[in-house]
């Protein structure tokens, strides 16, 4: 098999010629595509234990959602950055207990969050550190896995970069 036969095409243009041409054309962070929302699962009917965690022990603030979604029982939350939101969507499947997906929290006190889901009684999964970022995991009552972590620092230029 030739090297140009096991080049990754996408409709027609191989990786690399797209690769090639977006770094020619200097795209500024601007340009990278944004989080606009993440989206969880929770049973149907636990909606009180979704509000009780999300709002009692993370502090994030519950925002109404469109009334279109209003009979589908979903819950959005806003997060620490405008205009990026946290949807919750009730679903009869249960989140498997030993899913790694997850998403991550930028957290300033990270031993008061830390002591705060320790007080609730939720465990504490401790993380593979990583340069300038203390972290760790710990499940929502659903089995959703979250990492809490926080950043002292650009890894980057800190000379923690992987060549």
């Amino acid at each position: 098999m030739s090297s140009s036969s096991r080049t990754l095409r996408l409709h027609g243009i191989a990786f690399e010629e797209i690769r090639s041409k977006l770094l020619s054309m200097n795209v500024s962070d601007s340009a990278l595509p944004k989080f606009q929302h993440v989206t969880i699962t929770f049973p149907p009917g636990q909606e009180a234990r979704l509000r009780a965690f999300y709002v009692g022990v993370l502090g994030f603030r519950e925002k109404p959602i469109p009334k279109v979604v209003k009979p589908l029982g979903w819950i959005w939350f806003d997060t620490g950055m405008p205009g990026v939101e946290l949807h919750c969507v009730p679903d009869d499947e249960p989140v498997p207990s030993n899913t790694r997906h997850h998403f991550c929290l930028e957290i300033d006190d990270l031993k008061r969050q830390r002591d705060a889901l320790s007080y609730a009684g939720y465990d504490i999964e401790d993380a593979r550190p990583l340069p300038l970022r203390k972290r760790f995991f710990a499940r929502d009552p659903f089995n959703n896995l979250i990492e809490f972590v926080h950043v002292d620092g650009d890894y980057v230029a800190a000379g923690e970069a992987a060549d």
